[in-house]
């Protein structure tokens, strides 16, 4: 297979992961009560969007072919193509190395701007957040209910960030294999600091579990500790 084609395939499934996340982001920024975890949540999905503004001009840049890559729902589509961040406006990324994904800080909102459709996730993008009450009325039915209950449908805090924990997982591996099989050494860089990025993104939703105790690691048991030491002891002794 062309080398040219073997990228553009596994850099794709990586937008398409990125638009998949995106849009599930909407749903969780909506859903979530703690305002640390929606500040949280806002901040992951703007760099997400952004990485993925880039990494699809690095594309476009190198001749591939991205029409066919699905958008997140809340991009506005002008002629075809994604809005352009207000930094980077309208100019086609080069080739360079300053092209390589943006590497993801904690605790630090995102100064982009980005032109979005009005709907469910829009105040997630740099718009004015609802108040619960807000929210509660333009949900759909079915979903209006608390956060510390399941009964209705509706994600909780805890399934929120369970839920982001594990797209970010997914995202580091998958990035990870795409970075080793890509072979344009533009593209590769960029899609080594994306898998970084989603470490450290997996780790800051970890952390927040972790401190509301929702992220514990189970205990082994007693008589499995004790039998695992004795088993040790005994192979030594037979030595």
């Amino acid at each position: 297979m062309n080398t040219g084609i073997h990228d553009a395939i596994v850099v794709s499934e990586v937008l398409r992961s990125n638009a998949s996340m995106i849009d599930h982001y909407n749903l969780y920024i909506y859903s979530c009560q703690d305002q640390q975890l929606r500040s949280l949540l806002d901040r992951q999905q703007r760099h997400t969007l952004d990485s993925f503004q880039r990494l699809t001009q690095i594309m476009q840049s190198h001749g591939m072919d991205t029409s066919s890559i699905p958008l997140p729902t809340s991009m506005s589509i002008t002629g075809g193509s994604t809005m352009s961040t207000s930094t980077s406006a309208s100019a086609t990324a080069p080739y360079g190395s300053q092209w390589s994904a943006p590497q993801y800080s904690t605790g630090q909102a995102s100064t982009m701007t980005y032109t979005m459709q009005q709907g469910i996730g829009s105040h997630g993008m740099g718009a004015t957040m609802p108040t619960q009450a807000e929210s509660q009325l333009s949900m759909p039915m079915g979903m209006q209910t608390g956060s510390q209950s399941n009964s209705s449908g509706i994600l909780n805090d805890r399934s929120i960030a369970e839920g982001a924990l594990h797209f970010h997982k997914y995202g580091a591996d998958t990035v990870t294999k795409a970075a080793l099989e890509c072979s344009e050494p533009h593209i590769r860089t960029a899609l080594a600091n994306m898998a970084r990025n989603c470490i450290e993104m997996s780790y800051e939703i970890y952390n927040y579990m972790s401190q509301r105790g929702w992220y514990q690691l189970p205990s082994s048991p007693q008589n499995f500790i004790s039998h695992a030491t004795q088993q040790q002891q005994q192979q030594y002794n037979n030595q």
